[in-house]
């Protein structure tokens, strides 16, 4: 979950001033720092334990180096991780912020192992997040259909999560993000499906677009890398408009671009199920074959293949 402020001059302060923090360096109260890259993670650890540090250590370096492979860096020079405990074993929601430096929240069980952090999608959600410039409350589908999507897609590359498992979520999830009867365009419904299954369509089906019109060379990862590197991600505000035509530069197309226009005032429903026959999808990815001779076949083995991490 991302947090977003209004687009105004205290917005523009605010970016500024989140710059100005994310130079700076770890707070006073850092439990520990990792070094990712080029980046600087301070980690907020309530259980100061050496076998909880070490879980979380592991948990939190590998998640950024998962997201700093699919964008080419880890999105942000400098960010906040404030981890506290929670009952049970899982990981809880996660919250990323851009008010006063860039911070993300998310709690974990007391009862959390190697095993359940290894298969966490939350903190990678999250991590994405710092990639997407701020553009506002209405186009929040963005930045979380983005997060979704990509978590999927970078774990896949990274080998940290199965490929049918990333395609049975898609095909099972993102007919929730379809409209429903009576609703708008994506910048006109906010609700939960449409913000984040609706988004993650959006990506997918500009994922498919932009291969299909490079001749598979390069996909949405390539506009996306474009984007983080021109706007300097979520610590700072751009036009939606803007970070759409960076990114369609990046790929020589107006997929971005042109998707974009087609949603955002009028609801779209695509064939989902035509859609996922041409990509060779099955209807049970866990069970079933996929088809390598379906016609987007190349495509969808392009997109989880994994890539350099330089841009």
């Amino acid at each position: 979950m991302r947090n977003t402020s209004i687009l105004s001059l205290v917005g523009l302060l605010a970016a500024a001033l989140c710059n100005h923090v994310n130079a700076a360096a770890c707070p006073a109260h850092t439990t520990e720092t990792l070094r990712i890259r080029e980046s600087t993670l301070c980690l907020l650890v309530d259980d100061p334990t050496p076998s909880r540090r070490q879980l979380v250590r592991t948990w939190v370096a590998r998640s950024a180096n998962i997201v700093a492979d699919y964008y080419g860096r880890f999105p942000a020079p400098l960010v906040v991780l404030s981890l506290q405990s929670m009952e049970g074993g899982g990981v809880g929601g996660g919250r990323t912020t851009n008010d006063l430096g860039l911070v993300i929240q998310v709690r974990i069980g007391r009862e959390a192992t190697p095993d359940t952090l290894s298969d966490d999608w939350v903190l990678v959600h999250e991590m994405v997040h710092l990639a997407l410039p701020e553009v506002g409350r209405r186009h929040n589908w963005l930045a979380e259909g983005l997060a979704t999507y990509v978590e999927g897609v970078a774990r896949a590359q990274f080998g940290n999560r199965e490929i049918t498992d990333v395609w049975a979520e898609y095909r099972r999830s993102m007919p929730m993000g379809l409209p429903r009867n009576g609703e708008g365009g994506m910048d006109q419904t906010p609700t939960w499906g449409r913000t984040y299954w609706g988004g993650a369509l959006y990506c997918l089906q500009a994922e498919i677009a932009i291969r299909e019109q490079t001749g598979n060379r390069v996909g949405l990862q390539t506009a996306l890398r474009a984007i983080l590197e021109q706007t300097g991600g979520y610590g700072f505000e751009r036009d939606i408009d803007e970070v759409f035509h960076i990114g369609d530069a990046a790929t020589g197309t107006r997929v971005l671009d042109d998707l974009y226009l087609q949603i955002k005032t009028m609801s779209q429903t695509p064939d989902l199920d035509l859609l996922w026959s041409r990509l060779g999808v099955p209807k049970d990815p866990k069970t079933q074959p996929f088809d390598d001779r379906a016609p987007l076949a190349a495509i969808r083995i392009a997109i989880t293949a994994p890539r350099k991490s330089t841009t």
